[in-house]
């Protein structure tokens, strides 16, 4: 059986997005692209679970597709852009979602949105930066790596999994220069 190719964003895609996002979106996008989240898990998600305090944002069993509980670590690059949010309450996805997103992704010029895009880019450059599948396969809910293996193992070179990593919000207009 083949595996079929996965879609991800390249860091400037990525850069373009969270740069052109709304204060409503920015949480949506960010999450999902530095913790991979499924969308499911994102639209249910309570800022509640988003733990500033201990770096973890917490997948209740209830939210989660496998029904197991799970936390996913908010790295740096998450923690920056977050910080403005830390006293939100109630859902982090905004009202009118989809409407927002593709308003975003339009002013980011993405034309083509890969399915499940920011799950599989955080997979692929999480697989390139920590070279950790289980790990990997702990904060995507995965009860093992095979699909680590199968779908994100070598799918991005490591200077790029570095640019991804390193988007910062006072940083995302001279990394989509250097790399767009």
């Amino acid at each position: 059986m083949r595996s079929s190719e996965i879609g991800i964003l390249t860091p400037a895609e990525f850069a373009r997005l969270l740069e052109n996002a709304s204060d409503e979106t920015l949480p949506y996008w960010a999450i999902g692209g530095f913790t991979g989240l499924r969308t499911a898990e994102l639209e249910r998600l309570e800022w509640a679970e988003v733990h500033f305090d201990s770096d973890l944002i917490e997948v209740k069993a209830a939210k989660s597709k496998t029904a197991s509980r799970r936390f996913a670590p908010i790295r740096l690059a998450l923690k920056e852009w977050l910080a403005p949010y830390e006293d939100r309450k109630g859902k982090v996805a905004a009202k009118m979602l989809r409407k927002r997103l593709e308003r975003d992704r339009k002013l980011a010029n993405i034309k083509q949105w890969p399915s499940n895009g920011l799950r599989h880019s955080f997979a692929s450059y999480h697989a390139a930066e920590f070279r950790d599948a289980g790990m990997l396969a702990q904060e995507l809910g995965h009860r093992d790596q095979k699909l680590i293996f199968a779908h994100y193992r070598e799918l991005v070179r490591p200077n790029d999994a570095h640019k991804y990593w390193d988007l910062r919000p006072e940083t995302t207009r001279s990394i989509t220069a250097i790399v767009g």
